[in-house]
């Protein structure tokens, strides 16, 4: 909800999104300097661990944040907020295909679940939408009939010579 405060009076996207994306960079730094005090694991060669570092900090994180704020711009919210667990059926289906994991049971009826839950609060928030339009809409001409309905009403103003 915060967010789309912060793009109302920030309309810039990509600031918006290096601002984000420098302040988890910090928060995450100290965790990590909490968590790991070895000095050896830290360093960075050029190898797989740097073109992963590079990826997930570039790739993953900037685009995402910046469509996040896209999706939040243009449909609100919740319908950020409702599409997070695709992710997870997403990433059911691609740790099958692409590592060749067993699907369970299980996560074949959470990832039902998931999205019956998303398509019918998505169903819920497109219903009240419309309702809100219809009833502006039904307001906008009750105030313009009696507007219309007190000139009619009113005498004419006075004329002067």
């Amino acid at each position: 909800m915060r967010q789309a405060c912060i793009i109302k009076s920030c309309p810039a996207k990509l600031l918006l999104t290096t601002l984000q994306c420098l302040l988890s960079s910090i928060q995450s730094f100290f965790i990590a300097i909490a968590l790991e005090r070895d000095i050896h694991q830290w360093k960075l060669g050029w190898n797989v661990k740097l073109i992963a570092v590079a990826y997930t900090g570039i790739v993953v994180t900037g685009g995402t944040y910046y469509l996040q704020t896209w999706v939040i711009e243009k449909k609100g919210p919740v319908f950020l907020a409702m599409s997070t667990p695709t992710a997870l059926v997403i990433t059911i289906i691609c740790s099958a295909i692409l590592l060749g994991e067993a699907i369970s049971l299980g996560s074949i009826l959470g990832g039902i679940l998931l999205v019956g839950g998303l398509y019918s609060v998505l169903w819920g928030k497109s219903k009240e939408q419309k309702m809100e339009k219809t009833s502006s809409i039904a307001q906008a001409e009750k105030e313009t009939e009696l507007k219309e309905e007190a000139a009619s009403q009113s005498p004419p103003p006075p004329f002067f010579v």
